[in-house]
């Protein structure tokens, strides 16, 4: 029986910054899934974090330079979120995480598919890097190196 995961206390979570239900999605940040769920391998820079200062709200704004599917997941303190961010229509480019009562870490993990959306492509992890204190950017496998094909901006309020 799949056990589903309950919320630490003193913890909000809501529509967009719900824990995935999958079991053992939420066990350690080392265990990636990629947006489909499938267990993925990825490279040393495909996740990035930072640490988010307690009672701020997070807004998250996606933008995609790219022909190719992208998906953003979201992890708040090593737990997976529901929702995610991307370039097609199932996945908003916006999302907010209501303020938390503690600082926690926030890590996005990018995945594209080498094509449009094509459900029978397999999800590969893009690389990222931080371009300042607030924009987080991945290169998917074009091998292009511009860090523009995902591109995440964060604003606290």
């Amino acid at each position: 029986m799949e056990e589903t995961p309950q919320p630490r206390p003193g913890r909000q979570y809501f529509g967009l910054a719900i824990k995935h239900s999958r079991a053992n999605a939420v066990a350690l940040m080392h265990t990636y899934f990629d947006p489909e769920g499938n267990a993925s391998v990825l490279s040393d820079n495909s996740a990035l974090s930072l640490v988010i200062p307690a009672e701020q709200n997070v807004h998250l704004y996606a933008s995609f330079e790219t022909a190719w599917e992208q998906a953003v997941v979201v992890y708040i303190d090593g737990e997976r979120c529901e929702n995610q961010l991307g370039s097609y229509i199932l996945r908003p480019s916006v999302l907010t995480i209501p303020k938390q009562d503690a600082s926690y870490e926030l890590t996005l993990v990018a995945w594209h598919k080498r094509s449009n959306a094509n459900p029978s492509l397999p999800w590969v992890a893009s690389r990222g890097q931080r371009i300042g204190p607030v924009v987080f950017a991945w290169d998917d496998s074009a091998e292009d190196g511009d860090y523009r094909d995902t591109r995440i901006k964060l604003v606290t309020s």
